[in-house]
Protein backbone atom coordinates (compact mmCIF):
# COMPACT_ATOMS: atom_id res chain seq x y z
CA UNK A 1 0.00 0.00 0.00
CA UNK A 2 1.45 3.34 -1.06
CA UNK A 3 0.68 6.78 -2.48
CA UNK A 4 1.38 8.20 -5.91
CA UNK A 5 1.29 11.82 -7.06
CA UNK A 6 3.61 14.50 -8.42
CA UNK A 7 3.96 18.27 -8.63
CA UNK A 8 2.42 18.21 -12.12
CA UNK A 9 -0.40 15.82 -11.34
CA UNK A 10 -3.61 17.10 -9.68
CA UNK A 11 -4.74 13.78 -8.19
CA UNK A 12 -3.40 11.55 -5.44
CA UNK A 13 -3.67 7.84 -6.25
CA UNK A 14 -3.43 4.76 -4.04
CA UNK A 15 -1.17 1.83 -4.80
CA UNK A 16 -2.88 -1.20 -3.28
CA UNK A 17 -1.86 -4.84 -3.17
CA UNK A 18 -3.58 -6.83 -5.92
CA UNK A 19 -2.69 -10.09 -4.14
CA UNK A 20 -1.00 -10.93 -0.86
CA UNK A 21 2.76 -11.62 -1.10
CA UNK A 22 3.32 -15.27 -2.00
CA UNK A 23 5.11 -17.75 0.27
CA UNK A 24 7.89 -15.93 2.16
CA UNK A 25 7.70 -12.75 0.08
CA UNK A 26 6.94 -9.52 1.91
CA UNK A 27 6.06 -5.96 1.00
CA UNK A 28 8.81 -3.32 0.94
CA UNK A 29 7.45 -1.83 4.17
CA UNK A 30 7.57 -5.17 6.00
CA UNK A 31 11.07 -5.91 4.66
CA UNK A 32 12.52 -2.66 5.99
CA UNK A 33 10.55 -2.99 9.21
CA UNK A 34 12.03 -6.47 9.67
CA UNK A 35 15.54 -5.20 8.97
CA UNK A 36 15.09 -2.43 11.54
CA UNK A 37 13.90 -4.92 14.16
CA UNK A 38 16.79 -7.35 13.69
CA UNK A 39 19.33 -4.53 13.45
CA UNK A 40 18.08 -3.11 16.76
CA UNK A 41 18.53 -6.49 18.42
CA UNK A 42 22.01 -7.14 16.99
CA UNK A 43 23.32 -3.59 17.41
CA UNK A 44 23.20 -3.80 21.21
CA UNK A 45 26.31 -5.99 21.06
CA UNK A 46 28.47 -3.33 19.40
CA UNK A 47 26.52 -0.06 19.16
CA UNK A 48 24.65 1.98 21.70
CA UNK A 49 23.70 5.64 21.67
CA UNK A 50 26.28 7.22 19.38
CA UNK A 51 26.94 10.73 18.12
CA UNK A 52 27.74 11.47 14.47
CA UNK A 53 29.11 14.67 12.96
CA UNK A 54 26.94 15.44 9.93
CA UNK A 55 27.62 17.93 7.14
CA UNK A 56 24.56 19.62 5.59
CA UNK A 57 24.77 21.40 2.21
CA UNK A 58 24.07 25.11 1.96
CA UNK A 59 20.38 24.84 1.15
CA UNK A 60 18.00 26.66 -1.15
CA UNK A 61 15.25 28.66 0.62
CA UNK A 62 17.44 29.33 3.66
CA UNK A 63 19.52 32.39 4.63
CA UNK A 64 22.56 30.35 3.64
CA UNK A 65 21.55 30.37 -0.02
CA UNK A 66 23.12 33.83 -0.31
CA UNK A 67 26.36 32.71 1.30
CA UNK A 68 28.44 32.96 -1.89
CA UNK A 69 26.44 35.41 -3.97
CA UNK A 70 29.40 37.60 -4.97
CA UNK A 71 32.25 35.22 -5.72
CA UNK A 72 33.37 31.62 -5.24
CA UNK A 73 36.21 31.01 -2.81
CA UNK A 74 37.51 27.65 -1.59
CA UNK A 75 38.45 27.35 2.08
CA UNK A 76 40.42 24.16 1.34
CA UNK A 77 42.85 26.23 -0.74
CA UNK A 78 43.11 28.90 1.94
CA UNK A 79 41.18 31.45 -0.14
CA UNK A 80 38.73 32.13 2.68
CA UNK A 81 38.14 31.17 6.30
CA UNK A 82 36.14 27.92 6.79
CA UNK A 83 32.82 29.14 8.22
CA UNK A 84 30.14 26.42 8.57
CA UNK A 85 26.98 27.33 6.69
CA UNK A 86 28.69 30.11 4.75
CA UNK A 87 31.95 29.04 3.13
CA UNK A 88 31.50 25.33 3.82
CA UNK A 89 28.64 22.95 4.70
CA UNK A 90 26.85 23.42 8.01
CA UNK A 91 28.03 21.11 10.80
CA UNK A 92 25.76 19.45 13.34
CA UNK A 93 25.97 16.61 15.83
CA UNK A 94 23.27 13.95 15.44
CA UNK A 95 22.47 11.37 18.10
CA UNK A 96 21.93 7.81 16.81
CA UNK A 97 20.07 5.52 19.20
CA UNK A 98 20.82 2.23 17.45
CA UNK A 99 19.19 -0.18 19.95
CA UNK A 100 15.94 1.78 19.58
CA UNK A 101 16.03 2.01 15.78
CA UNK A 102 12.99 -0.26 15.45
CA UNK A 103 11.01 1.66 18.05
CA UNK A 104 11.73 4.88 16.19
CA UNK A 105 11.08 3.33 12.77
CA UNK A 106 7.56 2.36 13.83
CA UNK A 107 6.59 5.68 15.41
CA UNK A 108 6.41 9.35 14.49
CA UNK A 109 9.43 11.44 15.43
CA UNK A 110 9.20 13.79 18.43
CA UNK A 111 10.28 16.97 16.62
CA UNK A 112 7.08 17.38 14.57
CA UNK A 113 5.18 18.34 17.71
CA UNK A 114 7.95 20.73 18.77
CA UNK A 115 9.45 22.19 15.60
CA UNK A 116 6.53 21.74 13.20
CA UNK A 117 6.68 20.98 9.50
CA UNK A 118 7.45 22.98 6.37
CA UNK A 119 9.25 23.26 3.09
CA UNK A 120 10.72 25.77 0.64
CA UNK A 121 11.58 28.32 3.29
CA UNK A 122 8.32 28.35 5.28
CA UNK A 123 7.15 26.35 8.30
CA UNK A 124 4.02 25.91 10.38
CA UNK A 125 2.87 24.33 13.63
CA UNK A 126 1.75 20.67 13.42
CA UNK A 127 0.95 19.94 17.06
CA UNK A 128 -2.75 19.46 16.26
CA UNK A 129 -1.97 17.03 13.42
CA UNK A 130 0.33 14.97 15.64
CA UNK A 131 -2.49 14.63 18.18
CA UNK A 132 -4.90 13.63 15.41
CA UNK A 133 -2.44 10.98 14.18
CA UNK A 134 -2.26 9.55 17.68
CA UNK A 135 -6.05 9.21 17.71
CA UNK A 136 -6.01 7.63 14.23
CA UNK A 137 -3.03 5.24 14.47
CA UNK A 138 -2.79 4.84 18.24
CA UNK A 139 0.21 5.81 20.38
CA UNK A 140 3.18 3.95 21.82
CA UNK A 141 2.60 3.03 25.44
CA UNK A 142 6.24 2.52 26.40
CA UNK A 143 9.83 2.58 25.22
CA UNK A 144 11.84 5.16 23.30
CA UNK A 145 8.75 6.31 21.35
CA UNK A 146 6.43 6.51 24.37
CA UNK A 147 3.41 8.71 23.68
CA UNK A 148 4.15 9.11 19.97
CA UNK A 149 1.77 8.05 17.15
CA UNK A 150 2.37 4.53 15.84
CA UNK A 151 3.51 3.72 12.30
CA UNK A 152 3.07 -0.05 12.40
CA UNK A 153 1.80 -0.70 8.88
CA UNK A 154 2.27 0.71 5.41
CA UNK A 155 -1.21 2.23 5.66
CA UNK A 156 -0.18 3.93 8.92
CA UNK A 157 2.79 5.44 7.04
CA UNK A 158 0.47 6.65 4.26
CA UNK A 159 -1.84 8.20 6.86
CA UNK A 160 1.10 10.12 8.34
CA UNK A 161 1.81 11.69 4.96
CA UNK A 162 -1.87 12.42 4.29
CA UNK A 163 -2.33 14.03 7.71
CA UNK A 164 0.77 16.24 7.58
CA UNK A 165 0.77 17.31 3.92
CA UNK A 166 -1.03 20.53 2.96
CA UNK A 167 -2.06 18.86 -0.31
CA UNK A 168 -4.25 16.34 1.55
CA UNK A 169 -5.19 18.19 4.74
CA UNK A 170 -7.09 21.45 4.21
CA UNK A 171 -6.36 22.73 7.71
CA UNK A 172 -2.62 22.32 7.11
CA UNK A 173 -2.94 23.96 3.69
CA UNK A 174 -4.46 27.08 5.27
CA UNK A 175 -1.66 27.19 7.86
CA UNK A 176 0.94 26.82 5.11
CA UNK A 177 -0.51 29.67 3.05
CA UNK A 178 -0.67 31.84 6.17
CA UNK A 179 3.01 31.09 6.81
CA UNK A 180 3.84 32.25 3.29
CA UNK A 181 1.78 35.41 3.83
CA UNK A 182 4.17 36.41 6.61
CA UNK A 183 6.97 36.51 4.03
CA UNK A 184 5.08 38.18 1.17
CA UNK A 185 2.85 40.54 3.15
CA UNK A 186 -0.13 39.41 1.09
CA UNK A 187 -3.15 37.24 1.94
CA UNK A 188 -2.96 33.82 0.27
CA UNK A 189 -5.09 31.58 2.51
CA UNK A 190 -8.15 32.14 0.29
CA UNK A 191 -6.65 29.55 -2.06
CA UNK A 192 -7.37 26.78 0.47
CA UNK A 193 -10.12 28.13 2.75
CA UNK A 194 -12.87 26.40 0.79
CA UNK A 195 -11.25 23.05 1.61
CA UNK A 196 -10.12 23.80 5.17
CA UNK A 197 -12.35 21.04 6.57
CA UNK A 198 -11.21 18.43 4.04
CA UNK A 199 -8.95 15.66 5.31
CA UNK A 200 -8.20 12.90 2.81
CA UNK A 201 -7.70 9.43 4.30
CA UNK A 202 -6.14 6.38 2.65
CA UNK A 203 -9.50 4.59 2.46
CA UNK A 204 -10.89 7.64 0.63
CA UNK A 205 -8.39 7.39 -2.21
CA UNK A 206 -8.78 3.61 -2.34
CA UNK A 207 -12.43 4.21 -3.16
CA UNK A 208 -11.61 6.97 -5.65
CA UNK A 209 -8.52 9.07 -6.50
CA UNK A 210 -8.94 12.54 -4.98
CA UNK A 211 -7.84 15.95 -6.21
CA UNK A 212 -5.17 17.49 -4.04
CA UNK A 213 -5.55 20.84 -2.27
CA UNK A 214 -3.69 23.99 -3.37
CA UNK A 215 -0.43 24.27 -1.47
CA UNK A 216 2.46 26.78 -1.39
CA UNK A 217 4.79 23.82 -1.83
CA UNK A 218 3.91 24.01 -5.55
CA UNK A 219 3.55 27.03 -7.81
CA UNK A 220 0.27 25.92 -9.42
CA UNK A 221 -3.20 25.78 -7.89
CA UNK A 222 -6.00 23.23 -7.88
CA UNK A 223 -9.17 24.90 -9.10
CA UNK A 224 -12.38 24.11 -10.95
CA UNK A 225 -11.67 27.15 -13.14
CA UNK A 226 -7.92 26.90 -13.77
CA UNK A 227 -6.01 23.84 -14.96
CA UNK A 228 -2.77 23.16 -13.11
CA UNK A 229 0.13 25.11 -14.57
CA UNK A 230 3.47 25.93 -13.01
CA UNK A 231 4.16 29.52 -11.96
CA UNK A 232 0.46 30.42 -11.61
CA UNK A 233 0.74 31.66 -8.03
CA UNK A 234 3.87 33.68 -8.78
CA UNK A 235 1.97 35.60 -11.46
CA UNK A 236 -1.51 35.91 -9.94
CA UNK A 237 -0.65 35.98 -6.22
CA UNK A 238 2.44 38.16 -6.76
CA UNK A 239 4.66 35.66 -4.95
CA UNK A 240 8.35 36.32 -5.71
CA UNK A 241 10.09 33.74 -7.86
CA UNK A 242 12.61 31.72 -5.87
CA UNK A 243 15.63 33.25 -7.62
CA UNK A 244 18.41 35.70 -6.85
CA UNK A 245 16.30 38.59 -8.18
CA UNK A 246 12.84 37.34 -7.19
CA UNK A 247 11.90 37.48 -10.86
CA UNK A 248 12.03 35.07 -13.78
CA UNK A 249 15.76 35.04 -14.35
CA UNK A 250 17.35 34.18 -17.68
CA UNK A 251 20.89 35.45 -17.13
CA UNK A 252 23.03 33.50 -14.65
CA UNK A 253 25.99 35.67 -13.67
CA UNK A 254 27.65 33.09 -11.44
CA UNK A 255 31.37 32.80 -12.10
CA UNK A 256 31.18 29.11 -13.01
CA UNK A 257 28.23 29.60 -15.37
CA UNK A 258 30.12 32.34 -17.19
CA UNK A 259 33.26 30.21 -17.31
CA UNK A 260 31.30 27.45 -19.06
CA UNK A 261 29.72 29.94 -21.46
CA UNK A 262 26.28 29.27 -20.00
CA UNK A 263 25.37 32.66 -18.54
CA UNK A 264 22.44 32.59 -20.96
CA UNK A 265 20.63 29.54 -22.30
CA UNK A 266 22.80 28.16 -25.04
CA UNK A 267 23.03 25.16 -27.31
CA UNK A 268 26.07 22.94 -27.16
CA UNK A 269 26.78 19.98 -29.40
CA UNK A 270 26.67 16.48 -27.91
CA UNK A 271 29.85 15.34 -26.21
CA UNK A 272 31.50 12.43 -28.00
CA UNK A 273 32.11 9.88 -25.25
CA UNK A 274 33.90 7.46 -27.61
CA UNK A 275 31.27 4.75 -27.28
CA UNK A 276 31.03 3.70 -30.94
CA UNK A 277 34.57 2.68 -31.91
CA UNK A 278 35.05 -0.97 -31.04
CA UNK A 279 31.44 -2.11 -31.48
CA UNK A 280 30.33 -0.80 -34.87
CA UNK A 281 30.60 -3.60 -37.43
CA UNK A 282 32.02 -5.87 -34.71
CA UNK A 283 29.38 -8.58 -35.25
CA UNK A 284 27.52 -7.73 -38.47
CA UNK A 285 24.11 -9.32 -39.06
CA UNK A 286 23.75 -8.34 -42.72
CA UNK A 287 21.79 -5.13 -42.07
CA UNK A 288 23.13 -1.60 -42.30
CA UNK A 289 24.35 0.01 -39.07
CA UNK A 290 23.62 3.70 -38.41
CA UNK A 291 25.23 5.97 -35.81
CA UNK A 292 22.67 8.29 -34.19
CA UNK A 293 22.46 10.66 -31.23
CA UNK A 294 20.42 8.94 -28.48
CA UNK A 295 18.08 10.85 -26.15
CA UNK A 296 15.95 9.48 -23.29
CA UNK A 297 13.29 12.07 -22.32
CA UNK A 298 10.39 11.67 -19.91
CA UNK A 299 7.40 10.14 -21.61
CA UNK A 300 4.00 11.68 -22.21
CA UNK A 301 1.89 8.71 -21.15
CA UNK A 302 3.21 7.85 -17.72
CA UNK A 303 5.33 8.79 -14.73
CA UNK A 304 8.53 6.75 -14.96
CA UNK A 305 7.27 3.17 -15.39
CA UNK A 306 3.92 3.85 -13.69
CA UNK A 307 0.79 3.79 -15.87
CA UNK A 308 2.56 2.64 -19.06
CA UNK A 309 3.38 -1.02 -18.36
CA UNK A 310 -0.23 -2.16 -18.14
CA UNK A 311 -2.31 -4.08 -20.65
CA UNK A 312 -4.37 -1.08 -21.80
CA UNK A 313 -1.38 1.19 -22.48
CA UNK A 314 0.67 -1.62 -24.00
CA UNK A 315 -2.24 -2.48 -26.30
CA UNK A 316 -2.61 1.15 -27.38
CA UNK A 317 1.12 1.32 -28.11
CA UNK A 318 3.33 -1.50 -29.45
CA UNK A 319 3.07 -4.02 -26.63
CA UNK A 320 6.60 -3.51 -25.35
CA UNK A 321 9.68 -1.27 -25.58
CA UNK A 322 9.93 1.14 -28.51
CA UNK A 323 12.48 3.58 -29.92
CA UNK A 324 11.60 6.51 -32.16
CA UNK A 325 13.52 7.15 -35.38
CA UNK A 326 13.13 9.65 -38.22
CA UNK A 327 11.75 8.65 -41.61
CA UNK A 328 15.04 9.68 -43.21
CA UNK A 329 17.23 7.51 -40.96
CA UNK A 330 14.80 4.59 -41.10
CA UNK A 331 14.92 4.61 -44.90
CA UNK A 332 18.73 4.76 -44.86
CA UNK A 333 18.88 1.76 -42.53
CA UNK A 334 16.23 -0.32 -44.29
CA UNK A 335 13.94 -0.04 -41.25
CA UNK A 336 10.15 0.17 -41.52
CA UNK A 337 7.66 1.01 -38.81
CA UNK A 338 7.31 -1.71 -36.14
CA UNK A 339 10.52 -3.53 -37.12
CA UNK A 340 12.55 -5.01 -34.28
CA UNK A 341 15.83 -3.12 -33.99
CA UNK A 342 18.92 -3.44 -31.85
CA UNK A 343 20.53 -0.36 -30.28
CA UNK A 344 24.03 -0.68 -28.83
CA UNK A 345 27.41 0.85 -28.02
CA UNK A 346 30.27 -0.07 -25.68
CA UNK A 347 28.01 0.53 -22.66
CA UNK A 348 25.44 -2.13 -23.53
CA UNK A 349 22.58 -3.10 -25.82
CA UNK A 350 18.79 -2.90 -25.95
CA UNK A 351 16.12 -4.31 -28.24
CA UNK A 352 12.87 -2.58 -29.17
CA UNK A 353 10.38 -1.98 -31.94
CA UNK A 354 10.97 1.03 -34.19
CA UNK A 355 8.43 3.85 -34.31
CA UNK A 356 9.16 5.65 -37.58
CA UNK A 357 7.95 9.23 -37.28
CA UNK A 358 8.23 12.51 -39.16
CA UNK A 359 8.36 14.20 -35.74
CA UNK A 360 11.88 12.92 -35.09
CA UNK A 361 14.80 14.94 -36.40
CA UNK A 362 17.22 13.13 -38.69
CA UNK A 363 20.40 12.11 -36.91
CA UNK A 364 18.78 11.30 -33.57
CA UNK A 365 16.94 8.46 -31.88
CA UNK A 366 14.63 8.82 -28.90
CA UNK A 367 13.54 6.31 -26.28
CA UNK A 368 11.13 7.42 -23.58
CA UNK A 369 12.70 6.42 -20.31
CA UNK A 370 11.58 3.73 -17.85
CA UNK A 371 10.26 1.17 -20.30
CA UNK A 372 10.89 -2.01 -18.38
CA UNK A 373 12.61 -5.01 -19.96
CA UNK A 374 10.22 -7.38 -18.16
CA UNK A 375 7.58 -7.00 -20.89
CA UNK A 376 8.01 -8.37 -24.42
CA UNK A 377 11.78 -7.89 -24.81
CA UNK A 378 13.74 -10.28 -27.06
CA UNK A 379 17.41 -11.15 -26.84
CA UNK A 380 20.22 -9.04 -28.26
CA UNK A 381 22.08 -10.43 -31.28
CA UNK A 382 25.23 -8.68 -30.08
CA UNK A 383 25.33 -9.87 -26.46
CA UNK A 384 23.23 -13.04 -26.49
CA UNK A 385 21.41 -11.76 -23.39
CA UNK A 386 17.98 -10.21 -23.18
CA UNK A 387 17.84 -6.63 -24.42
CA UNK A 388 18.30 -3.92 -21.81
CA UNK A 389 16.54 -0.66 -20.96
CA UNK A 390 17.11 2.96 -22.02
CA UNK A 391 20.06 3.36 -19.65
CA UNK A 392 21.79 0.22 -20.94
CA UNK A 393 23.53 2.34 -23.57
CA UNK A 394 24.12 5.48 -21.50
CA UNK A 395 26.66 6.39 -18.86
CA UNK A 396 26.58 8.92 -16.04
CA UNK A 397 28.68 12.06 -16.49
CA UNK A 398 28.81 14.68 -13.73
CA UNK A 399 28.29 18.27 -14.87
CA UNK A 400 30.35 20.79 -12.85
CA UNK A 401 27.74 23.56 -13.04
CA UNK A 402 25.40 21.30 -11.05
CA UNK A 403 27.83 21.60 -8.14
CA UNK A 404 27.30 25.34 -7.62
CA UNK A 405 26.04 26.14 -4.13
CA UNK A 406 25.21 29.10 -1.91
CA UNK A 407 23.85 31.12 -4.83
CA UNK A 408 20.06 31.52 -4.52
CA UNK A 409 18.34 29.16 -6.96
CA UNK A 410 21.68 27.46 -7.56
CA UNK A 411 21.83 26.13 -4.03
CA UNK A 412 21.26 22.51 -3.09
CA UNK A 413 17.68 21.29 -2.73
CA UNK A 414 16.91 17.59 -2.39
CA UNK A 415 15.42 16.22 -5.63
CA UNK A 416 15.60 19.68 -7.20
CA UNK A 417 19.10 21.06 -7.56
CA UNK A 418 22.39 19.34 -6.99
CA UNK A 419 24.98 17.15 -8.63
CA UNK A 420 23.18 14.74 -10.92
CA UNK A 421 24.27 12.37 -13.63
CA UNK A 422 23.77 13.89 -17.08
CA UNK A 423 23.14 10.63 -18.94
CA UNK A 424 20.65 11.69 -21.59
CA UNK A 425 22.99 12.56 -24.44
CA UNK A 426 24.81 9.64 -26.05
CA UNK A 427 25.70 8.11 -29.41
CA UNK A 428 24.52 4.65 -30.40
CA UNK A 429 24.56 2.19 -33.28
CA UNK A 430 21.16 1.01 -34.51
CA UNK A 431 20.40 -1.78 -36.96
CA UNK A 432 17.44 -3.90 -37.96
CA UNK A 433 17.50 -7.30 -36.27
CA UNK A 434 18.05 -10.25 -38.59
CA UNK A 435 16.58 -12.75 -36.14
CA UNK A 436 14.28 -12.13 -33.18
CA UNK A 437 15.19 -14.62 -30.45
CA UNK A 438 12.96 -14.70 -27.36
CA UNK A 439 15.50 -16.86 -25.47
CA UNK A 440 12.82 -19.37 -24.60
CA UNK A 441 14.57 -22.50 -25.86
CA UNK A 442 16.70 -24.90 -23.79
CA UNK A 443 19.87 -23.27 -22.49
CA UNK A 444 22.94 -24.75 -24.16
CA UNK A 445 26.43 -24.67 -22.69
CA UNK A 446 27.91 -22.32 -25.28
CA UNK A 447 25.29 -19.58 -24.79
CA UNK A 448 25.83 -16.82 -22.20
CA UNK A 449 23.48 -17.00 -19.24
CA UNK A 450 21.10 -14.31 -18.09
CA UNK A 451 22.47 -12.14 -15.29
CA UNK A 452 19.78 -13.46 -12.92
CA UNK A 453 20.87 -17.04 -13.64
Amino acid sequence: NDLNTSDMHPFIHPLSAAVDPAWEARSDWDIYKGLAKVFSQVSQEVLGVEEDVVLTPILHDTPGEMAQAIDVKDWVRGEVEPIPGKTMPAISVVTRDYPNLYARFTALGPLLAKAGNGGKGISWNTEHEVTALGALNGVRGEGAAHGLPKIETDIDAAEVILMLAPETNGEVAVKAWEALSKATGREHAHLALAKEDEKIRFRDIQAQPRKIISSPTWSGIESEKVCYNAGYTNVHELIPWRTLTGRQQLYQDHLWMRAFGEGLVTWKPPVDLKTIVGVKDLRPNGNKELVLNFLTPHQKWGIHSTYSDNLLMLTLNRGGPVVWISETDAKAGGIVDNDWVEVFNINGALTARAVVSQRIKAGMMMMYHAQEKIVNTPGSELTGNRGGIHNSVTRTVLKPTHMIGGYAQQAYGFNYYGTVGANRDEFIVVRKMAEVDWLEGPLTTHLPMEAAQ
